[in-house]
């Protein structure tokens, strides 16, 4: 990613690098076993929000919890280390997160980065208007390799 100048205040920057990173985190401690998608729709994305499938699908955030489609692993953490969020403009962010997925199938199950679009909302909070997760690789046994692209072949990193 390339940096875009801001000139502004440094103080309203960094703290919307908090806001934002803020949401990251919280989607990353929200995406578990059992996860309530609704909550998370409502909360983290704006109402025009998508998840985007490794496919290219853009699926509405109303309709996220049918990316699991009953499959969902029993034990899920995703864990976030480098986060590099570029400015596009005050009001619109990108976000580039490395992410570890653990399930209970293996450790790590799979891995990859999550790219993000953000926007600022009307009463200042920062929400996701894309969450596109890209793997870089995952364990052939784990839950992201022997249960959901069993079930759904067109997830898997690299197909169209």
């Amino acid at each position: 990613m390339t940096t875009t100048p801001y000139t502004g205040n440094a103080e309203r920057r960094a703290a919307d690098r908090s806001a934002i990173t803020e949401v990251l985190h919280r989607y990353a401690n929200l995406a578990v076993e059992n996860a309530d998608f609704d909550f998370m729709g409502k909360t983290l994305f704006t109402e025009d929000g998508v998840f985007v499938l490794p496919d290219g699908r853009a699926v509405p955030r109303t309709e996220s919890h049918q990316i699991l489609g009953g499959t969902g692993p029993t034990l899920i953490r995703h864990h976030i280390t480098t986060i590099d969020i570029e400015f596009i403009s005050d009001d619109e962010a990108s976000a580039d997160s490395f992410f570890m997925a653990l399930t209970d199938l293996a450790q790590p199950d799979h891995w990859g980065r999550w790219h993000d679009s953000l926007r600022r909302q009307d009463d200042g909070r920062w929400l996701l208007t894309s969450k596109e997760p890209i793997a870089d690789g995952f364990a052939p046994h784990g839950w992201l390799g022997s249960v959901l692209l069993k079930n759904r072949p067109a997830m898997e990193p690299g197909r169209s």
